[in-house]
């Protein structure tokens, strides 16, 4: 699909969520709220929308649902009041969900109005810089423990433990700056490169931690990624994380439920095959750790192969990344329909509105 055909029809799905919204679930809804691509403009013929809602009552909770859509995963979730204001306090990774949101419906101007506090909120969070270098502190910490956790394990929870660490780190120089990274991973890399102020040699241990090819570069590259930070806030290299005990195979049977996991999920995969054809290897890495994390997540709770998909990137060759998180996404999708789960697939706007979600 192009570029144009798929913002068409996004453009849909949009009049979609707000006719919904003020028809079937008219006074069940506080906010439906949409951001990211669609709006931004850096959507492409993969690219979804991007949408939560708030539920105000017990029936509102079945506004959204997760399906495929001509190829393209969407995941259309609620988020509470609670959690919106820790995300405008920068105490969540997720600033764009407030700071980058257009509301599609509301359901009554006090709604509208507490919405409207929490993007003030954020504003002038990112404007006291004394309360950024907190947020940035507890960033830097955080990354610290996953510093721990990539000295132990294969190269796949190695490269995860980086890739998380990495987020973090990033998301600490962002908030000294007084910002955050309004294009989320996907303009990670080139947002850093604009900012006034960095650590000294931050971006080349960046670009050495996703280059590493084995576990002592990665874990050179971090370290020294982590001390360049440490020695920017005035604050000492983190000592290691304690121990974790490992888990074992997870023993749920019912991969059937694994169906809207799948659904929300699909989206990462495509993104997966576009960094390979653009050959864009920073946010393939940054991609496949948030993938890799699902995939270790449900190998722990279900009875499914632990797939190593982070484990087979290379940032000059992103074919047996790709290849690896195919042969993933095949057999967990026919281990779905083997246990009888059904994964809401539809070919058309035609078919998905006659299904009636």
């Amino acid at each position: 699909m192009e570029r144009a055909a798929r913002k068409q029809l996004n453009d849909q799905l949009v009049r979609w969520l707000q006719e919904r919204a003020a028809g079937a679930f008219a006074g069940e809804l506080s906010l439906v709220v949409s951001y990211g691509s669609h709006w931004n403009g850096t959507a492409g013929p993969l690219s979804d929308v991007d949408c939560y809602f708030v539920p105000k009552t017990e029936r509102g909770q079945g506004f959204g649902g997760q399906f495929i859509l001509q190829g393209v995963g969407y995941d259309i979730f609620p988020m509470s009041w609670e959690r919106l204001g820790n995300i405008a306090r920068l105490e969540e990774s997720l600033a764009p969900l407030v700071g980058d949101a257009q509301v599609l419906y509301y359901g009554d101007e006090g709604d509208l109005a507490r919405f409207r506090a929490l993007e003030r909120e954020l504003r002038q969070c990112l404007q006291d810089s004394a309360y950024c270098r907190e947020m940035a502190e507890k960033r830097f910490f955080r990354a610290g423990e996953e510093w721990g956790r990539l000295k132990t394990g294969d190269l796949c929870s190695r490269r995860l433990a980086a890739g998380l660490l990495l987020m973090d780190a990033a998301e600490a120089v962002a908030f000294v700056n007084g910002t955050y990274f309004h294009r989320g991973l996907k303009g990670q890399y080139g947002d850093l490169q604009a900012m006034d102020e960095t650590p000294e040699g931050f971006l080349a241990f960046y670009r050495q931690a996703i280059q590493a090819g084995d576990a002592q570069a990665l874990e050179k590259a971090c370290g020294a990624l982590l001390a360049a930070l440490g020695n920017w806030l005035g604050k000492e290299m983190p000592g290691p994380a304690p121990a974790q005990q490992a888990a074992g195979p997870g023993q749920r049977q019912d991969a059937a439920a694994l169906g809207p996991w799948y659904e929300e999920l699909s989206s990462t995969f495509q993104k997966l095959r576009s960094c390979r054809e653009r050959g864009n290897w920073v946010l393939a890495f940054l991609s496949a750790a948030c993938l890799q994390r699902e995939l270790e997540g449900i190998a722990l709770e279900y009875a499914v192969p632990r797939y190593q998909v982070l484990g087979a990137y290379q940032w000059d060759d992103l074919g047996p990344l790709v290849q690896a998180a195919d042969r993933a996404e095949a057999d967990l999708t026919a281990a779905i329909r083997q246990s009888g789960g059904i994964i809401k697939e539809y070919d058309s706007w035609e078919d998905f509105q006659a299904a009636r979600l």
